[in-house]
C-alpha cells in the first residue's frame, strides 16, 4: 500500500566519480520521512510533530553505477537502510544488523533502483 502526506523531508547526498570514461561510479545517503498534517486513524503515529520529527527519519545509503554516455544516463542504484524508524527507539538504527552473506536480510534490505537521468 502507498501512502502519503502533506509533510516531507528529503535530503541526498552523492558523490560521484569516473571509473572508466562512460563508466561512473557513486556513493549516495538519504535520508527524510513523510508525515500528516492531521491525525488519521487509519495511520496512527502519522501525524507531523515538531518536537518529534528528528527521530522519526529514515537513512539508507548506497552505490551506484552510471553509465554516461553525454546525452543519456542509465543509472543503478543499490541501497539499504541504515536507520528504521518504525521500529522501537532504541533499535532504530540497523547498521549493526547488515549482513550480506544472509539471503534472508538480502531479500529484505537490498534495493535496487533503475533509472534515466540523475535524480538531482
Amino acid at each position: 500500500m502507498q501512502l502519503g502526506g502533506e509533510v516531507k523531508l528529503e535530503m541526498n547526498a552523492e558523490y560521484r566519480f569516473t571509473i572508466y570514461r562512460f563508466l561512473k561510479g557513486a556513493l549516495l545517503t538519504d535520508a527524510g520521512n513523510v508525515w500528516l498534517l492531521n491525525s488519521n486513524p487509519s495511520t496512527p503515529g502519522g501525524q507531523f510533530s515538531l518536537s518529534g520529527f528528528i527521530s522519526e527519519i529514515a537513512v539508507g545509503a548506497g552505490v551506484g553505477l552510471r553509465i554516461d554516455v553525454s546525452f543519456f544516463i542509465l543509472r543503478f542504484d543499490l541501497a539499504m537502510p541504515l536507520r528504521k524508524p518504525w521500529l522501537e527507539k532504541n533499535h532504530r538504527w540497523v547498521i549493526n544488523q547488515i549482513d550480506f552473506g544472509s539471503p534472508v536480510w538480502r531479500s529484505e534490505n537490498l534495493i535496487l533502483n533503475v533509472a534515466i537521468g540523475y535524480p538531482f
